[in-house]
């Protein structure tokens, strides 16, 4: 497993869209982060433009000769180096109710220092070991906190609401509206990026960081072109490791750092909890692209046996099929069981 990083610059803005049934609102909320499907949809389109035909790159997705996580945060400082993950969706199963537990509730983010501990997510108020930054969005590891020099008032990552006006008015009533983006932070000393975790053979990793490079400088996300872009410095690779430290009174599982759409009924009943979403609706060549539901990002899986698929969901205007990645990463992750 390797991390690829993309330092960002400070207060970038960038639009991450969600799936929604009026097109007219489509601008109105946008998720943290770009999901799986949106970096693989990115990293193939700047494989075509960049390098050439993308079919056997697409192919070695559907192999499983390469797999992508999501695109999630990083900060640095020095060499310190915090990843953040998106919290297992079903720790909030053993968040005890003792009044702090919608405190808890709240984090959407955590460490991987956190990650490493192992998830006891009852022990994550106790100000000894851990820190929410964020408006408890985000939790670390005390010694993480101390070392990047962060206090709770600082954030990394904040949604917020831009007034636009149509460059052209069809309609006399048109007027000014607000489109909501993710803006990056501003800490002193720390810099905040981009990341993603993927294993590759060796062969299609060459290709893979083709496409990488071509896709730091291009951008994704809405808004890229225009306030920010999103490279402020080349690329880092480097291997990463997410292994929990061992410890008896943990359950040991795995989850997924991407999206997931499971190919047939025994991968489904490998999924113990989860949350779904529904992705797509963008116009393609031939009315819109069909609407998949995705396992989001933070189940508990059985197995780390490779799961899920491509979806094809329509044709594009070049008459090419286009796919949906709904192949899953699967990291392990270890977690205390409580209220039960």
């Amino acid at each position: 497993m390797k991390a690829i990083r993309i330092p960002l610059q400070p207060n970038s803005h960038l639009h991450f869209g969600d799936f929604k049934v009026d097109s007219n609102v489509a601008l109105s909320s946008t998720s943290y982060f770009a999901h799986s499907d949106t970096l693989f949809s990115a990293l193939v389109n700047a494989y075509a433009k960049g390098v050439g035909n993308a079919d056997d790159f697409v192919k070695s997705f559907s192999n499983g000769e390469i797999s992508i996580s999501s695109l999630f945060y990083y900060l640095k400082k020095g060499e310190m180096i915090v990843y953040l993950l998106p919290k297992p969706v079903f720790l909030d199963l053993y968040s005890p109710r003792d009044g702090k537990h919608k405190l808890r509730n709240r984090v959407k983010f955590i460490s991987n220092g956190v990650w490493t501990k192992g998830c006891a997510i009852a022990d994550w108020d106790k100000k000894e070991k851990y820190m929410f930054i964020q408006n408890q969005d985000i939790l670390f590891t005390k010694e993480e906190v101390e070392l990047l020099g962060l206090t709770e008032k600082d954030t990394a990552f904040t949604i917020v609401d831009i007034p636009k006006s149509p460059i052209r008015k069809n309609d006399p009533k048109d007027s000014i509206y607000y489109q909501t983006d993710v803006e990056t932070g501003n800490i002193k000393e720390v810099e905040i990026g981009f990341y993603f975790l993927y294993e590759a053979e060796t062969s299609d990793e060459l290709e893979l960081k083709r496409a990488i490079s071509l896709l730091a400088y291009s951008g994704i996300g809405g808004e890229k072109n225009n306030t920010g872009r999103t490279m402020s410095d080349p690329v880092f690779i480097e291997g990463f490791q997410l292994t929990p430290d061992e410890n008896p009174d943990m359950t040991a599982g795995f989850t997924n750092l991407s999206l997931l759409n499971p190919a047939n009924d025994n991968e489904l009943a490998n999924i113990t909890f989860s949350q779904t979403l529904l992705r797509g609706g963008r116009k393609s060549g031939n009315g819109e692209y069909t609407v998949v539901r995705m396992i989001a990002e933070g189940a508990l899986l059985a197995t780390d046996d490779r799961m899920g698929r491509l979806v094809e969901i329509g044709i594009d205007l070049d008459g090419n099929t286009a796919v949906r990645n709904g192949l899953a990463f699967i990291v392990p992750l270890t977690y205390l069981k409580t209220n039960e």
